[in-house]
């Protein structure tokens, strides 16, 4: 702890704690509960980014966390606005993103059942706390510091998570004494070494063994490749994952999750080694997922050993130690025919994956090409940051090669719509080197499509492609295979290219792979936000957008033949 200081009020704790840990910027939304946390913010130079609406703060704040690795601050107001930012923190929960989210809450002498002052939440850190299980309700103007330097220590700490603070509206201009609390990181636990040797000796014999890699595992990409060359294994990826080794690794199978291919391939299998993942069926569909007697799993939560699978060898530990001492040991003592025999194995399963990767994602097959040119087209880092919606998961999942380092942003656990875009401008101005790409579906982009406006004020330099079925696809096709008649899925769609014009961003409408890389390549140049609006072909398009559906509002450019992008 430093020396006490002199009397401050709970904002100046709170903007003197944030600064002190390092964090350099806030997304939020000013109102009138929290007027002087931003006069004390924008007091210590915490630049502050203006979303458009509180989940975008968020989602904002989740991309900037996933590709920087760093804690990333979201500041509301009371009551809606963060009931607003819970569903973004929902989806930062599920798929392990530190976001900390600060807000006013209820005087301290508030009436427990309430009086209807304004922005009224009862039991406001408890609605957190039911969602994040973390909340921290301050009861001094000192104990901000304190809650920031707990809050931070348990996200730098073992599995990231996103924390609450709840400041009192009464704490937040009151004065008072208080010490700055730094962060405690407690080192990532090392693998022990009985548990390596007792998974190697187990992992040595085996003819068929695969990799499973989940995004606990990004900064291990280089140790997996060298555990796969080991083992002859393959890796499978979760959607997070992606980035984590290179897509044209000879031993990858990509991030395939959603292949009904998943459960023979792994029936196949005769060992398993999970590093990094929950196996959730989020990530990987086909459930409950056939996993093989041989099971080792690598993960500093040691929760994770008893969820979605029988482990026979945990390995509560860091991923990068743990695979480095996994394949050292393996080395040492796994035959070499047994190596070679395992890559044989996993080569015939390769094109079968291939094949079934290229099927499920035929619609969006340009798509994925156009994005494969771009990456290869400069040096930089790619980000795409995806949407919930079939060209993301079905499509550029599969048949986007991605490159160690590059990152494919995916709200996996949550599903949330909406996510691409506001994902897409945190991450740029977390990593302002790299080439982001947002992508979207018609219906999802609508959630907060007004966060190009945040981009064009913030000036981010970044493509948002938008897919267009007429709808929401998915659940237009979940309707169909039911043998429903497909209802409330058809949307009035705007004429996205002017709306993106509307609000400041270039708009354009392209048919073509080759318009497509060409508007790609095109935004980098720019000052602001690119919407590239494309229409997709599919079933769903094929329905949605035909006469029987809501007409759309007129293209202000040329209608695009489906035939050419599919």
């Amino acid at each position: 702890m430093t020396e006490e200081t002199s009397q401050i009020t709970g904002g100046a704790h709170l903007a003197r704690a944030l600064s002190a840990e390092g964090i350099t910027r806030v997304f939020g939304i000013p109102g009138t509960h929290n007027l002087e946390i931003f006069a004390q913010l924008a007091a210590h130079g915490i630049e502050i980014v203006s979303p458009r609406h509180e989940q975008g703060a968020g989602f904002m704040a989740d991309g900037a966390a996933r590709v920087s690795g760093e804690v990333q601050v979201v500041v509301t107001t009371t009551g809606p606005a963060v009931l607003n930012a819970l569903t973004a923190l929902l989806q930062s929960f599920t798929d392990s993103v530190p976001v900390l989210l600060v807000s006013p809450g209820m005087p301290l002498t508030h009436p427990g059942r309430g009086n209807g002052l304004l922005h009224e939440v009862r039991n406001q850190s408890q609605a957190l706390e039911a969602v994040l299980g973390d909340s921290h309700r301050v009861t001094s103007p000192g104990e901000v510091s304190l809650a920031v330097g707990q809050a931070l220590s348990t996200m730098r700490s073992g599995r990231t998570r996103p924390a609450f603070i709840e400041i009192p509206l009464d704490l937040i201009e009151t004065s008072g004494p208080g010490w700055l609390h730094p962060a405690v990181t407690r080192p990532l636990p090392a693998p022990e070494a009985d548990a390596i040797t007792s998974a190697a000796e187990a992992l040595a014999g085996s003819q068929r063994p695969l990799l499973i890699v989940g995004a606990g595992a990004r900064d291990a990409g280089t140790e997996v490749e060298e555990l796969s060359d080991a083992l002859g294994a393959g890796i499978v990826l979760s959607s997070n994952a992606k980035g984590a080794i290179d897509d044209e690794f000879a031993n990858s199978l990509g991030a395939i999750g959603v292949l009904e291919q998943l459960p023979d391939l792994l029936t196949a299998a005769d060992a398993v080694v999970a590093i990094g993942t929950e196996l959730a069926p989020s990530d990987f569909w086909p459930e409950p997922l056939p996993l093989p007697d041989t099971v080792v799993r690598i993960d500093i939560d040691e929760v994770q050993m008893l969820r979605n699978a029988r482990v026979t060898h945990p390995i509560p530990a860091q991923a990068k130690a743990s695979t480095i001492a996994l394949a050292q040991e393996l080395r040492e003592i796994r035959p070499s025919q047994q190596t070679e025999s395992a890559t044989a194995w996993l080569r015939g399963w390769q094109k079968t994956i291939t094949a079934a990767a290229a099927d499920d994602g035929a619609p969006w097959a340009q798509l994925s090409a156009a994005l494969n040119d771009f990456t290869v087209s400069g040096t930089a880092p790619v980000i795409v940051a995806a949407d919930s919606t079939m060209c993301c998961y079905y499509g550029v999942q599969t048949g986007w090669k991605a490159r160690r380092g590059d990152h494919f942003l995916y709200p996996a656990g949550a599903g949330t719509l909406g996510y691409g875009l506001p994902a897409g401008i945190g991450a740029k101005l977390a990593v302002p080197a790299a080439r982001v790409v947002a992508i979207e579906g018609d219906g999802g982009a609508m959630f907060t499509i007004a966060e190009l406006a945040a981009a064009v004020q913030a000036q981010v330099s970044m493509s948002l492609i938008i897919v267009d079925n007429g709808g929401y696809g998915e659940i237009r096709n979940e309707m169909a295979d039911r043998g429903d008649t497909p209802a409330g899925v058809a949307l009035l769609g705007p004429d996205f290219p002017a709306l993106a014009t509307s609000l400041g961003a270039r708009g354009l409408h392209v048919d073509t792979q080759d318009q497509l890389l060409s508007a790609l390549k095109e935004a980098e140049d720019c000052a602001g936000p690119t919407l590239i609006h494309l229409t997709e072909n599919s079933r769903a398009a094929a329905d949605m957008l035909g006469s029987s559906s809501p007409p759309r509002l007129p293209e202000h450019t040329a209608p695009i033949d489906q035939k050419d992008l599919t």
